[in-house]
């Protein structure tokens, strides 16, 4: 498991890769079963409020709902995801942000022939 700083400073740094135009509005907050709205990724997962620096649009990661009619709500982020993107697997944070609609889906690479 990964301490919420830890967590956190690889969030940020996950962002400002892949998808620079958002910012956290707060903290990372561990959510657990006990989360009455928690969207669970797994034990160990992070949730947060993001905002788009440009749009001013917001997406809540970790939540099934709230308030806000305008904000949208995803699943949070797995201590797993955080822990390979800090093993330099950006890989399975790469499919998270795009999950969440924070950078496009890329097209895949195609295959080179060596030899």
């Amino acid at each position: 498991m990964l301490a919420r700083d830890d967590a956190e400073r690889l969030f940020r740094y996950a962002l400002s890769e892949f998808a620079s135009d958002w910012e956290l509005v707060d903290g990372l907050t561990e959510i657990t079963v006990r989360d009455r709205d928690g969207w669970l990724s797994g034990v160990g997962t992070f949730g947060v409020t993001l905002h788009h620096r440009t749009t001013g649009a917001f997406k809540v990661l970790g939540r099934r709902g709230g308030p806000a009619p305008s904000v949208s709500y995803h699943r949070g982020i797995s201590f797993l995801v955080l822990k390979a993107y800090g093993e330099r697997n950006t890989d399975p944070v790469r499919r998270y942000l795009q999950e969440i609609g924070l950078v496009p889906h890329m097209q895949p690479l195609s295959a080179t022939k060596t030899g």
